[in-house]
């Protein structure tokens, strides 16, 4: 499923756990993200408590900690053996108290070894740790990634699985780059994507480095440093990949010979017009990017005149997503009206 929809479903279980903090486990519903490395799985919860006021998060990397840690150490005190409230807990407690709702992430989950996938099934079915209570504000969704992937994961007991609604994840184009126009990620690497969307996500679990969506986003960082073109590569080959990286610098070399998009957006009615793909994707991409609503007129004016429909439907979606107040425009509602609509919703 895409990104997208799992949150719409992390936010639903969410509200499900308040509803029935108090009811029996079965009516509880704890969401577990599955999926490959990079895409995406933590910035669902993050995206998920800054949407909401009074919304924080806490994560909790099963795989970093031992069982003791996890439940507490034992130690003496006037000769009886206690359990010491372990320092996360009191971490999370105190956001509680500041919080109307804390999202306790559980990171890792099959990563962990089985003695903390226990102490977690727990939590899932009972709300506590060992002896401890979690706070009633307290809400919990866990995440990992695949076995297939080799990222040192366990099997995982099966009455931990059957605490859990699995909601499995994969890369999806529209939702990363609209998280990376929100982000204000160049139109270098937006446009790439589009171009070249089979490189979103491209798994080698016998390579050091492979494309995924943070490592574009990564990718993005790299390219605004102070490095040589050389370097720039290397950096850049050693986050996505060498074959990756040579598409990449393939398709900045067009992207840098594209029209002066001002002079574009001045004169949409006479700039030239490219026959490449490549080309066109560069310079919707960077129209994307410049669009605002004093502009999108001369923009969507250009952009009709591109060689094919999907050109004009990208760049408004990403123009859309970076400054939303374009959709109040008369020319915005125009071309939705002139079947735009239609466009951007397939």
């Amino acid at each position: 499923m895409r990104i997208s929809q799992a949150k719409e479903i992390v936010f639903q279980s969410i509200k499900n756990q308040i509803k029935y903090r108090l009811g029996r486990d079965a009516q509880r519903l704890i969401p577990y993200l599955i999926g490959g490395a990079g895409i995406g799985k933590t910035t669902v919860i993050i995206d998920t408590a800054n949407m909401h006021e009074g919304w924080t998060h806490y994560i909790l990397s099963l795989a970093q900690y031992d069982a003791a840690e996890l439940m507490g150490v034992i130690a003496l005190i006037d000769g009886v053996a206690h359990r010491l409230k372990p320092h996360w807990l009191n971490a999370l407690e105190k956001l509680a108290g500041e919080n109307e709702i804390v999202i306790l992430f559980i990171d890792e989950l099959p990563q962990a070894p089985v003695s903390n996938m226990n102490v977690s099934a727990q939590m899932f079915n009972e709300h506590r740790c060992g002896e401890f209570k979690l706070p009633d504000n307290v809400v919990l969704v866990a995440a990992g990634n695949r076995t297939s992937d080799r990222a040192g994961t366990n099997n995982m007991p099966s009455h931990v699985k059957d605490r859990l609604l699995f909601l499995e994840i994969d890369a999806d184009l529209e939702d990363t780059v609209g998280y990376m126009n929100e982000n204000d990620v160049s139109p270098l690497v937006t446009g790439f994507l589009r171009f070249r969307p089979e490189l979103l996500h491209k798994f080698d679990r016998d390579a050091n480095s492979c494309p995924s969506p943070r490592s574009w986003e990564r990718v993005d960082s790299i390219m605004k440093m102070d490095l040589s073109d050389v370097n720039k590569q290397e950096a850049v080959s050693g986050q996505v990949g060498r074959g990756a990286c040579a598409e990449f610098f393939g398709y900045k070399a067009v992207h840098d010979a594209v029209p002066d998009i001002d002079a574009v957006i001045a004169n949409p009615d006479s700039a030239p017009i490219a026959e490449d793909p490549a080309v066109c994707y560069a310079v919707s991409a960077a129209l994307a990017y410049k669009a605002n609503d004093k502009n999108i007129g001369n923009v969507i004016k250009y952009l009709e005149r591109l060689p094919h429909k999907e050109f004009s439907v990208f760049a408004l979606k990403d123009a859309y997503n970076r400054t939303p107040s374009i959709k109040q425009t008369d020319a915005f509602r125009k071309f939705m009206l002139n079947g735009g609509a239609e466009l951007m919703l397939n």
